[in-house]
């Protein structure tokens, strides 16, 4: 049966084509040719009606001729076409690969399809639905591996999918149906939360060393996608904004849309890409691109390179409130880069673990500070090693807790003080009991509850926070129990409940395995790949 939120209410699919610009800085006059086809159906014969397909197709064609681009005929402002047929559908997207392989191998195209779609069994291929789709399913359905074959043929060197529907799949594919009874679309009983859409993955077979490709999505695998036009919205504005490539897009678009839409259509998009070379982009690319900023998913938090290095670790002697626990300020070496979060893991990062049920529902602070970008809290030890787990899962990459000499060392980013903004704490710097004091510091009243993650200015590092707002995990274990377990964990950092001087550097603060506190989060590290290329100059 199709994808139930589809049928039970307003759902809608955006595929996005993005064929790659050339190098980075050509010239104006030499800039390679940019065409968009643009695709609405709404008006749909026996499957609801999607009125806000149309507009998405006007808000991603209205982006898209400001980003350039021109229409899939070769000349004036990107047009959608609206409501085709089967027939008309399939003979647009011929045109339209003619068009591309007129254009050159340099061409830079993109197809955006709006309206119904389904999923051909779990994890498979996805199909767009024209507006003379019955109930019956039946094979030859116009697929997103058709098409994006079809125009990887016409010569496009990178194809970005984007496909906004729900992920909720066939129960078989129609290719594995008879073809004398095809799949049977309940429509009449389907209820689904409103307006719901569907898709999948594909990684296309590259014709040319150089061609590449991102398949994006609006939603996670197997969840809704919700016709609130929050996903094209976004997406629109992304594609306007300059100084970006188009992974940092849709890496942008995934994030606003995860904290944008509401608790009860909660989505998170995610996207896959093999892109060759320099990714292209919408408006430019800033010359200016921060190489050691990086994500390795969609649902995966943005990571810093912290460089290797020599640094001053521990408390001296004469640092007042130094706990008995904290070794002599001693100089360590830290002989490779690795990567660290640049921020706290927040709600909407940690949602996207809860979805996939490989992460317990957690409190959190949300109705104290309704701002999305607050940590997730509430975390123990346990909880953060399923967490790091589910997202080595899902990234291919060994993510893990930092060691208590990472964590310090990244804190303090070369600072050889209390604090990284010296041995003095005011309240402009950080998050904590701002009633309590620290070598005569100002006080404020007392605030109770965690910051935006980007609430206050990074380190030297980039890394944002990493005194303050929440407690963070390290994998250093105290008093170990047996071989294989520990008694206690070490946090560091201090919280926004913290007395100022437990935001010290060097404070320790061990706590059980499977304690659970309101103040407790985590930052996730992973070690660099020999071929990451991401050395720091």
């Amino acid at each position: 049966m199709f994808c139930e939120a589809v049928w039970r209410a307003l759902a809608s699919l955006v595929m996005v084509l993005a064929v790659g610009c050339g190098a980075a800085g050509a010239a104006q006059a030499a800039a390679p040719p940019r065409l968009a086809l643009v695709v609405a159906n709404s008006g749909y014969r026996t499957l609801p009606a999607l009125p806000n397909a149309a507009r998405d197709g006007d808000a991603i064609a209205a982006a898209l001729t400001t980003a350039k681009f021109v229409d899939a005929s070769g000349a004036g402002a990107v047009r959608p076409r609206r409501d085709l047929t089967d027939a008309q559908l399939r003979q647009e997207l011929a045109d339209f690969a003619a068009a591309l392989a007129r254009a050159g191998d340099e061409a830079f195209g993109v197809v955006y399809f709006s309206g119904h779609g389904v999923t051909l069994g779990s994890g498979g291929n996805g199909a767009l639905l024209p507006i003379d789709q019955g109930a019956e399913v039946q094979p030859g359905l116009v697929t997103r591996t058709a098409i994006t074959d079809q125009l990887l043929g016409a010569g496009a060197r990178t194809v970005v999918v984007i496909l906004d529907m729900c992920r909720s799949p066939l129960a078989a594919p129609p290719a594995e149906a008879e073809a004398s009874k095809g799949l049977r679309i309940d429509v009449a009983t389907a209820a689904a939360p409103t307006g719901s859409k569907g898709l999948t993955r594909y990684a296309p077979a590259q014709r040319r060393p150089d061609q590449g490709y991102l398949v994006a999505y609006s939603t996670s695998p197997d969840q809704l996608a919700f016709d609130s036009g929050v996903f094209s919205r976004i997406l629109a504005e992304e594609i306007r904004r300059p100084s970006q490539n188009v992974a940092d897009v849709f890496k942008r678009v995934s994030d606003r849309v995860a904290l944008g839409s509401g608790a009860k259509a909660w989505q998170k998009p995610t996207f896959d890409y093999g892109l060759q070379g320099d990714p292209p982009c919408f408006v430019s690319c800033s010359p200016q691109a921060d190489g050691q900023r990086f994500y390795d998913c969609a649902n995966c938090p943005w990571m810093r390179v912290v460089p290797a290095g020599d640094g001053l670790l521990g408390s001296p002697a004469s640092e007042e409130a130094r706990g008995r626990d904290e070794p002599l300020v001693r100089s360590v070496r830290v002989a490779k880069p690795f990567a660290l979060a640049v921020f706290e893991l927040t709600l909407s990062e940690w949602a996207a673990c809860e979805l996939d049920g490989a992460c317990r529902k957690r409190p959190n602070w949300s109705k104290d500070n309704p701002n999305p970008l607050i940590p997730a809290t509430h975390i123990s030890y346990e909880d953060a090693q399923a967490y790091v787990a589910w997202l080595s899962a899902r990234s291919g990459r060994a993510y893990r807790l930092p060691t208590e000499e990472e964590w310090e060392y990244a804190a303090r980013a070369g600072a050889s003080s209390a604090f990284t903004f010296g041995d003095d704490i005011t309240p402009s710097q950080a998050n904590y009991d701002h009633s309590a004091r620290y070598r005569g510091s100002p006080v404020l009243p007392y605030r109770g509850y965690p910051e935006a993650v980007t609430g206050y200015p990074a380190n030297g590092f980039g890394l944002a926070q990493m005194e303050g707002n929440v407690w963070e995990w390290t994998s250093a274990c105290v008093a170990p129990e047996t071989a294989a377990r520990c008694k206690a964990r070490v946090l560091r950092g201090g919280s926004f409940e913290s007395a100022p001087a437990e935001l010290r550097l060097a404070n320790r603060f061990p706590v059980p395995d499977d304690k659970v506190r309101a103040d407790v989060g985590l930052r996730v590290a992973r070690d660099l790949d020999p071929d990451e290329g991401r050395a720091l100059p």
